[in-house]
């Protein structure tokens, strides 16, 4: 897919968002058939492993065709990324490159990234193949395609209204498509901030349905295995069953979840709704024969309010199942061990009153579309922004649903909308 390019014209701003807008709607057909191209690659983060590469390698290519500077690295390859502190180790990175375009701006104007990320959680069958796209009803279905390669798409095609308009921007433009987001990722956010792609402000288009996000939450994964006594009745020996803990263990997170709630004193961006996701991914104990299995595991997603850290959620949750175990004879029974899965992502802001969310508001009312601020309502990599950079980020993505599961979909009138919106946003913050 190739677009032609016009000399550069001066625009009115009275014409600027009437020329997007038609520009937009012209090419509604091939922004959509860019975001099925993307969904195609099965770019699966299999932690510590990934098939990225494919995806990063196609978008290098669109990069190149329309003139940006292209920069492709491994994450682990960047100088001193991997003695960094926010650094999660244990990933391989051979064959998963991010990419970078740079547009570069005449000078004078702000400069603007949109960060995007490339990997997907692995594809299931529902109604659809996972990595065959379908449109039906409005909606876009294919993994990845609300999280998030339509957002990046959407980024994308911003950037190709501008250049087809002959609108050359004073600020820097970056696009930017990262790996290993996906599975507590976020080292390929890191490398890029390390790599020195840094932006007065960027913005995010992980699925917020929508929403104005200035902040986002934080969480972690956690596995809690229980060791029993195992075997059959046969003599006088008594058995301990890690099934009973386990059940045990599952009513006392569910306890210390209700507690938690009850007791929240949320950041303002999240008082429509403060109450914090708690998940019980995998609950398991079997034995190899009939009988009483050896052991058991539970896995937990938790997640937090910015500004918790991971310490304070530690003593929380489990300083309560120590102390629950002290009370249920077979909690006692059966020794816990408990194990982080994924890195601890905290939750991390912007002001609300910042420059950047103001002007997405005022395109928004003028597009009269009327956008809520709020925090997301979910945990991802752009915290390496606001807590690692001297980049702040916003979050703004599309509609959808059934992300990490069967029938993933986006609404494509938001994709539509979304490119409207961000190629608005990067010529009124960066100037022409």
């Amino acid at each position: 897919m190739r677009l032609s390019f016009r000399k550069e014209i001066p625009l009115r701003p009275d014409q600027l968002k009437l020329e997007i807008d038609r520009w937009v709607d012209a090419h509604v057909e091939e922004l959509v058939q860019f975001a099925e191209t993307l969904i195609r690659y099965p770019s699966e983060n299999r932690a510590p492993d990934g098939d990225e590469g494919e995806c990063q390698k196609y978008l290098a290519g669109q990069f190149k065709a329309m003139g940006l500077e292209v920069d492709l690295f491994e994450p682990d390859q960047v100088d001193g990324i991997l003695d960094h502190e926010a650094y999660w180790p244990g990933r391989n990175y051979a064959g998963r490159p991010n990419v970078v375009g740079l547009w570069k701006g005449k000078g004078g104007g702000r400069s603007l990234l949109f960060s995007s990320h490339s990997d997907v959680v692995p594809g299931v069958k529902g109604r659809f193949p996972p990595y065959e796209p379908v449109r039906e009803n409005g909606r876009l279905y294919g993994r990845g395609s609300s999280d998030m390669k339509g957002g990046l798409a959407s980024t994308v095609f911003s950037v190709r209204c501008l250049q087809d308009l002959g609108i050359r921007l004073k600020g820097d433009l970056i696009l930017e498509s990262v790996v290993d987001e996906e599975n507590g990722g976020a080292n390929g956010t890191l490398a890029a901030r390390l790599r020195g792609y840094q932006a007065d402000a960027a913005i995010c288009p992980e699925p917020t349905g929508m929403v104005v996000a200035p902040a986002h939450r934080g969480g972690c994964y956690f596995e809690i295995r229980v060791e029993g006594r195992s075997g059959m009745p046969f003599g006088a020996e008594e058995l301990v069953s890690p099934a009973y803990a386990l059940s045990h263990l599952g009513v006392a997170i569910e306890e210390w979840q209700r507690r938690r709630d009850e007791t929240l004193s949320p950041p303002p961006l999240y008082n429509e709704d403060p109450r914090l996701p708690v998940i019980v991914s995998q609950l398991e104990a079997r034995s190899l024969a009939v009988g009483v299995p050896r052991e058991g595991s539970l896995r937990v997603w938790v997640e937090v309010h910015p500004g918790t850290s991971f310490e304070e959620l530690e003593s929380s949750l489990f300083g309560f199942l120590r102390e629950r175990a002290s009370q249920v004879p077979v909690l006692g029974q059966c020794p816990m061990e408990i194990r982080q899965l994924t890195r601890f992502l905290p939750g991390s802001s912007i002001p609300v009153d910042h420059p950047l969310v103001s002007l997405l508001l005022q395109n928004f009312a003028e597009a009269q579309i009327d956008v809520p601020v709020r925090g997301a309502p979910f945990a991802c990599d752009v915290f390496m922004f606001n807590l690692y950079s001297s980049t702040p980020c916003v979050l703004l993505g599309p509609r959808g649903g059934n992300a990490h599961d069967r029938d993933e979909w986006v609404s494509i009138d938001d994709l539509v909308q979304l490119t409207k919106i961000f190629a608005l946003t990067a010529v009124r913050w960066s100037g022409m």
